[in-house]
Order: C-alpha cells, then sequence, then structure tokens
C-alpha cells in the first residue's frame, strides 16, 4: 500500500511540474507577443551571453543580453526573448523592441 502512496505521489508531482512548465511557457508567449505588438523600437548592442546548463539533458543553452538606451535615455542591460545556441557576436548591433517599465526581456525585430 505504501508504494502505491508513493508511485500515485510521484504521479502527483510530476504532473504538477509539468503544468508550471507549460503556465510559464505559455505566459512567456503572452509577453513576446505583447512586446512585438506594442514594443517601442531602439538600436542595441549585444553585450554578452548568459549560459544555462540542464544537469537532466546535460544541454546547453544560451540567452543574448543586449545593452540599450531607452526612451528616458537609461541605459539598459536586457536579455533577448529566445534562449538557444549563439547566433550573435558581442558588440553586433541590432535592432530590439522593449517595454517600457518591464526590462526583463526584449525582442529583435523582425524585418
Amino acid at each position: 500500500m505504501k508504494e502505491f502512496l508513493t508511485q500515485h505521489l510521484e504521479l502527483v508531482l510530476a504532473a504538477a511540474a509539468v503544468c508550471v512548465f507549460a503556465i510559464a511557457v505559455v505566459r512567456l508567449l503572452r509577453k513576446a507577443k505583447r512586446i512585438d505588438r506594442e514594443g517601442l523600437v531602439a538600436d542595441a548592442v549585444v553585450s554578452g551571453f548568459r549560459e544555462s546548463y540542464d544537469s537532466e539533458t546535460h544541454s546547453r543553452s544560451y540567452t543574448t543580453m543586449v545593452r540599450f538606451t531607452d526612451r528616458d535615455g537609461v541605459v539598459r542591460e536586457c536579455p533577448m526573448a529566445i534562449s538557444s545556441e549563439i547566433k550573435y557576436e558581442v558588440g553586433q548591433e541590432l535592432r530590439i523592441k522593449y517595454l517600457p517599465g518591464e526590462y526583463k526581456m526584449v525582442r529583435e525585430v523582425k524585418e
């Protein structure tokens, strides 16, 4: 009986983890769409990369960091919305969109 409860508890915890992950992905996608719709355009420079390592899948991902000046003249450093392989170089210039007052992520302008 104890094993039965333990197995079900693991399933419930796994389901809860999947739900939390799914909610986080949906929120990220909504934020990205909002930036695309309402964001202000600015010139930015790639300032570096933040590496993440997943010990379960033994994979690395990279978040591109960019530096730009917002509409109030404040220099900001923010992560790009998409984490993946490195496809930029430090010092590379690009156009981004950002939401004033919300500097947790920016998006590259797709032309």
